[in-house]
């Protein structure tokens, strides 16, 4: 494959992912909680999280294993449950941290999974979130030729994982940058109520689809 082609097949992609990134959601609140938390170091662990779930959605969807999910539509069910279940489970501890001063008033010890534990947190809000079964199942896949090399499937895995890492580190460095900081600590609680109403909505609106589904 020449230079023309595999730009012409590597460039959609990134387009995309760039696109994907930019819409706020569950990533970006993550990457928030961690970077104000507990400083840059945690934000970007967070990012590195986000990248590193990324990078295993694409080598699940090029290695055709995503078709399971057809084959298989409770697999599927399960997954987004599980994903509802642990966004929601983070708009509690946001909740429950506003009596202690709010999230952002946290330690790297408090007993916040973004704070104490923010690559791990990151990577299942990555993995379990269903807009990324979306994006690397189907979205991801529509632009890779049915025969593509083993090496073709490399690239593109590497291509993903690279940017995103580039794009997450960036949005981890701007979130722990001294005013971004002090802004969000200094309304501390609100921004706790904030965090935990949009991560538990996000939950339950995935809950929803699931349960609109069998209604």
């Amino acid at each position: 494959m020449d230079a023309a082609n595999l730009l012409s097949i590597l460039f959609p992609i990134a387009v995309i992912q760039f696109v994907g990134w930019a819409v706020p959601g569950p990533n970006h609140l993550t990457i928030i909680t961690a970077s104000v938390t507990a400083g840059r170091p945690a934000g970007l662990k967070a990012a590195i999280g986000i990248a590193a779930g990324a990078f295993t959605w694409t080598l699940i969807a090029i290695s055709g294993i995503a078709v399971l999910f057809e084959l298989v539509p409770s697999l599927y069910i399960a997954l987004r449950l599980f994903g509802a279940g642990y966004l929601i489970y983070l708009g509690v501890n946001a909740f429950r941290a506003v009596r202690q001063g709010g999230i952002f008033s946290l330690d790297a010890s408090a007993k916040s999974p973004a704070t104490y534990a923010p690559f791990r947190t990151a990577y299942f809000v990555l993995i379990t979130n269903p807009k990324a079964v979306l994006f690397f199942g189907s979205i991801l896949t529509a632009f890779i030729p049915p025969d593509s090399s083993a090496l073709l499937m490399i690239i593109i895995a590497v291509q993903v994982g690279l940017l995103g890492i580039l794009l997450n580190v960036f949005a981890a460095i701007f979130f722990s940058s001294a005013v971004f900081m002090r802004s969000f600590q200094a309304a501390g609680i609100w921004m706790s109520i904030l965090f935990g109403v949009l991560f538990g909505a996000l939950g339950m609106l995935v809950a929803w689809d699931v349960i609109r589904e069998y209604l």
